[in-house]
């Protein structure tokens, strides 16, 4: 996906046109502490938002009526799914790693634990019963677009006998279809209907403590990506700026993004 997707989960719309400023960093949130006695210490924010800022010049008309319709909150005051032309991996960072910050769950049997390092592992597994979720930050699971294939693949799938299945769900959060199990890696095209899917894993038996490790979801095909990338995330975001300056019959318009996790905006 080399283009912006931007809109309401299950109604999102391509930007084709290059944004001639593209901006995607993340604020750290990090403070500095000053002693007397010349010491510093920081704080920082343990989930850094993503921000996100982009221009255009000469934007062509009917992509600039979405792009404002959506900064006037035209289709609602919930925030837009947001996929960014350089996001690699949409699963959060700790769940492409297989680490902490922990947002990934063990179903059934079996036991989910963190090592002193950050490491997830499981052990005491059965097989066809114990499951480990991916779970999203926002939505019921990560938003999909109609006809674009969703592919899934983790360490545990290509090298440790697990088998990855992709779960469908609507806009309502109801179940659509699933699909898998299959290993190493599942590719699908989401099914009519589909506005979210939600990756998950179905473990073999195991004795030992096995590390989670690297797990990626991306829309595309995922067979030849070695190794895994660092997740970027597919986060949810809301508008706090927006500037239009028509040039007819084009438009200049430029927005500022920021990621929302636990409240619609």
């Amino acid at each position: 996906m080399r283009s912006l997707w931007i809109g309401p989960p299950g109604a999102l719309r391509e930007i084709p046109d290059t944004a001639t400023d593209y901006d995607r960093s993340v604020s750290l949130g990090v403070q500095e502490f000053a002693s007397l006695a010349g010491g510093v210490t920081t704080t920082r924010l343990a989930t850094p938002p993503r921000r996100m800022s982009l221009s255009w010049s000469a934007l062509l008309p009917e992509h600039a009526r979405w792009l404002d319709a959506l900064a006037r909150r035209a289709y609602g005051p919930g925030p837009l799914a947001v996929l960014d032309p350089a996001t690699d991996n949409l699963l959060e960072a700790g769940q492409s790693l297989g680490r902490t910050p922990r947002r990934i769950s063990l179903a059934s049997w079996g036991t989910l634990a963190e090592r002193y390092d950050g490491v997830l592992t499981v052990t005491d597994t059965r097989d066809n019963s114990s499951q480990l979720y991916y779970l999203p930050p926002y939505w019921t699971g990560w938003p999909v677009l109609p006809g674009v294939p969703v592919s899934f693949t983790t360490d545990l799938t290509r090298n440790g006998g697990a088998r990855a299945v992709l779960d469908f769900w609507d806009g309502n959060g109801t179940f659509v279809q699933s699909f898998g199990p299959v290993a190493p890696v599942l590719t699908v095209l989401p099914p009519p209907g589909a506005v979210f899917v939600l990756p998950k894993v179905w473990l073999p038996a195991l004795t030992t403590p096995t590390p989670v490790g690297g797990a990626l979801l991306r829309l595309g095909d995922a067979d030849a990506v070695e190794p895994i990338p660092v997740g970027d995330g597919f986060p949810a975001m809301t508008i706090t700026g927006y500037a239009d300056r028509p040039r007819l019959p084009y438009r200049d318009l430029s927005l500022n993004l920021v990621e929302v996790r636990r409240a619609a905006s």
